[in-house]
């Protein structure tokens, strides 16, 4: 037992290095903005105030309001801050700080003048305190007139004969408006040493019950087991004697050491909350090497009536992806479902920066959206780009914390030099008051590390809500109600009604609220390039309406007009939903309150409002188009051939058996081998076309429009010329692709259609491919159908080769007869006659 304990008394040095921070070092702060857009905590014009430097002046703050009219202020401690009294170094301060938009100058409070006070043990005068690095001003805190300081690390010598002091710590309480001051140190006791309250640090942790008693947390008594201890401020006042260091205040409780050494290092006292649904005051009593006790906060959050219990543990650690251990910090949520039952709230909050030690700090908010729960405000001291500190504001609802932050400030200082200490902004936070008295608490957050502490203030919250309709919502072309003016002429224009309603409420808000509100018609149109949007405003003319409207608080304003479709020649969908948006915010210049805080609007406010209307179809009663279109084609020449222009016709017939085919064209892509020569002109029964002929990535097309609609019962021929002079010997196909296309409605797919196609087998086969294109939910659907016969070799039948052989034997037999009949085969040869005359005699001759 005696090692542990021995152990235990290393252990309260460490507690000491808790406050003995990093002496401070010149350095040189940039001004940054705000990390994100904030909601209702003003971070444009925040109250910055500035104490000593290197005095740690920011390093715990609170709220100081009277009942003075006029008195409201903050008071901050300094803990490293030199002062008056003699012989003192570092003892630390308290300043006061009267509100005045952060303009006025923080005074020193003089708690304590004297300096250290000697005593006389065995005839030798002896120093019996050590003021000096106390860090007076480590806690404080405010109760209406009062205000209680407390130096931690005070240390004093005991009437033992050993020259031994103990850190038992002291505060000064402050009554009646700074006029009165008596000190408060319940740890410095004939309790000495370790195994007394030797080291109790009283006043490490303190806070005020609502009625007013101090609650004092002092976590090194009984071999750090720690203490709570608990006074009636009158009987603090009574019992307190100049010059004495041993008093006793009448009704003055606390908590006692407990004799199981498993105790032993529990801290009990490192921080304090005060609850009322507690029925006293809450002590986290965990031990501090388990990083889950850095301090505590207490409100209720659901607003179920119990106060509910946030515990800080910002070197909480959580292994990465890799296994590696993060320190990121966490705060755990417990809610109260009866007394002193408390329950998790999971996910707990966890931080998301390495090192920033998320939950260094919590500070009840109190309702600071006026959402009818309470919310809180968590600290991460080192966190931010430039570990200059970020402040995370959470909002209760029924289940208790959300779990994303509603605005997250920023500290306004980052160091510039690397081995510089970081501002700590957010190493303490308070509040839950409203020091400007607009109805809304306000924020204060320290940055000991730059001597600074910050109030921002609450904005007044416009919660507001707007409705926007349309009717009827069905448009119908063919109903022209309303006129338009262009120029000299006057045009009827099918129009319907459009009308929307602004309302606005809140607390502390000026009487009437400008809002800029705009209505945008086919919004969705405006984002594509070159396409007109299809309604617009009856009397401008325009298809963007925007206006400053003034509302009065808790009223309502509405504002009724028209819009109109344009004429059906001037856009081509008439499928899609025109959707009309609805955007409004608050006017930046709004009216300010009475210290220049303008109102801003809810953020969970809804700013874009849609709704939408639709264009009448040819499409029966429920407005949904499901057509039945069919394209047969066939052309007007059988051969075409190498070296010629080969011109050919293709005349097409399309048919709509079913609803109207809105957007309907004829695709045309031509083959290499063939060009586009016209439309073939319109006769009897041909249908006079418009079409665009256009090249896209080197593909060719041809583009002619159907109708929009192509209405039921269509049923239309027309033809196209083409040429297809580039022949070549090593292509015997030559192919056009001929498609339908539309728009199909998203509420129905339609059916593939039947289809035909024509082939030519000459000397070059032209192949002619028909298809059918539908494009369902806004997406291409191509349906190729196509009917082809295999390719394959055709043998000469054996009955024409026997009959060819026959009649080639017939016609040689022919040929003969008739040379036989001539005499051909009758008649003597030259050559022989000649033969025989040179064969006669010469004497017969001569003779």
């Amino acid at each position: 037992m005696g090692s542990k304990r021995h152990r235990s008394k290393t252990e309260a040095t460490l507690l000491h290095t808790v406050y003995s921070l990093p002496g401070r070092i010149t350095l040189s702060f940039a001004l940054l903005l705000p990390l994100c857009v904030a909601f209702n905590l003003d971070v444009d014009t925040p109250s910055v105030y500035s104490g000593p430097e290197g005095s740690y002046f920011g390093y715990s703050v609170d709220f100081y309001m009277t009942n003075t009219p006029g008195s409201e202020s903050i008071i901050v401690g300094a803990p490293k801050a030199n002062t008056s009294q003699p012989y003192i170094r570092e003892g630390g301060s308290v300043f006061y700080c009267p509100w005045n938009h952060g303009q006025a100058q923080c005074k020193n409070v003089e708690f304590d003048r004297q300096g250290d006070l000697n005593v006389t043990l065995n005839d030798t005068e002896t120093q019996a305190e050590f003021k000096s690095h106390q860090w007076f001003g480590a806690t404080v805190r405010a109760h209406s007139d009062s205000v209680l300081a407390c130096a931690p690390l005070y240390s004093w010598r005991t009437k033992q004969d050993t020259p031994e002091s103990d850190v038992t710590g002291s505060c000064y309480l402050s009554v009646n408006n700074f006029t009165k001051f008596v000190e408060y140190a319940p740890c410095r006791t004939e309790f000495h040493g370790a195994k007394g309250q030797g080291y109790c640090q009283g006043g490490f942790s303190a806070d005020f019950t609502k009625d007013g008693k101090v609650v004092l947390g002092g976590p090194g008594s009984y071999f750090w087991q720690g203490q709570v201890i608990s006074a009636v401020k009158e009987e603090i006042i009574k019992a307190y004697y100049p010059g004495f260091f041993l008093t006793s205040v009448m009704g003055q409780i606390q908590t006692k050491q407990k004799k199981e050494i498993k105790f032993d290092d529990t801290y009990m006292g490192y921080s304090v909350a005060v609850g009322e649904q507690f029925h006293g005051t809450f002590i986290l009593e965990r031990p501090f090497w388990k990083k889950e006790n850095k301090l505590m906060a207490a409100t209720d959050i659901n607003n179920d009536g119990l106060m509910d219990l946030l515990v800080g543990a910002p070197m909480f650690m959580v292994r990465d992806s890799d296994g590696r251990l993060e320190e990121l910090g966490r705060v755990y949520v417990y809610l109260q479902t009866g007394p002193l039952e408390l329950v998790p709230q999971l996910p707990h909050l966890t931080g998301t920066q390495t090192f920033g030690r998320f939950g260094s700090s919590i500070a009840p908010l109190g309702d600071l959206n006026q959402d009818g729960f309470n919310d809180v405000a968590i600290g991460s001291p080192f966190g931010g780009k430039d570990e200059q500190g970020l402040v995370f504001i959470y909002n209760g609802y029924t289940k208790g914390l959300r779990e994303k932050p509603s605005q997250v400030l920023a500290g306004q200082w980052a160091s510039n030099a690397p081995p510089a200490p970081p501002a700590s902004f957010g190493f303490t936070l308070r509040g839950g008051k409203d020091l400007d008295q607009n109805g809304y608490p306000d924020l204060i957050v320290g940055a000991f590390g730059v001597d600074k502490a910050v109030l921002y203030r609450s904005r007044p919250i416009v919660n507001a809500s707007a409705t926007l309709s349309v009717y009827p919502t069905m448009i119908n072309p063919e109903e022209k109600m309303c006129t338009i003016s262009s120029g000299n002429q006057t045009m009827h224009v099918s129009c319907v009604n459009l009308s929307f309603c602004l309302s606005a409420d809140g607390k502390h808000l000026p009487e009437n609220l400008v809002f800029n509100v705009e209505v945008q018609l086919d919004r969705l149109k405006q984002k594509q390039k070159g396409v007109v949007r299809r309604a617009l405003f009856l009397d401008t003319q325009q298809a963007n309406l925007q206006r400053n409207l003034k509302v009065p608080n808790n009223a309502k304003f509405c504002h009724e007009t028209k819009i109109y479709l344009r004429d059906e020649k001037e856009f081509r969908d008439k499928l899609s939903s025109i959707y009309i948006a609805l955007n409004f915010s608050l006017h930046p210049q709004a009216a300010a309150d009475k210290h220049g805080l303008r109102p801003i609007l809810n953020y969970q406010t809804t700013e874009l409002i849609e709704q939408k209307a639709q264009i009448l179809l040819d499409c029966g009663e429920d407005n949904i188009c499901v057509p039945d279109l069919k394209l047969s084609v066939h052309g007007d020449r059988k051969e075409v051939h190498m070296g010629d222009d080969n011109s050919l016709t293709l005349t097409f017939n399309a048919r709509n058996d079913g609803g109207g085919a809105y957007e309907a064209e004829l695709y045309v892509v031509l083959p290499p081998e063939a060009d586009y020569s016209g439309i073939l002109r319109p006769g009897s029964n041909l249908t006079q076309l418009t079409c665009s002929y256009e090249t896209e990535n080197q593909t060719r097309y041809l583009s002619c429009d159907l109708g929009n609609p192509m209405k039921s019962g269509t049923n239309l021929w027309a033809g196209l010329r083409f040429t297809v002079p580039r022949l070549k010997d090593t292509r015997k196909v030559v192919q056009f692709d001929m498609q339908i296309r539309r728009y199909v409605s998203p509420f129905h797919s339609s059916a593939c259609v039947e289809t035909m196609c024509m082939f030519i087998f000459f000397l070059i086969l032209i192949l002619i491919k028909v298809k059918h294109v539908f494009w369902c939910w806004i997406l291409q659907v191509v349906t190729h159908v196509e009917w082809n016969k295999p390719d394959s070799q055709y043998d000469v039948p054996l009955w024409i080769i026997i009959l060819a052989i026959l009649v080639g034997l017939l016609l040689l037999a022919l040929l003969i007869y008739v040379l036989y009949k001539l005499g051909f085969f009758k008649r003597t040869p030259y050559g022989t006659a000649m033969e025989k005359a040179q064969l006669k005699p010469q004497a017969a001759s001569e003779a």
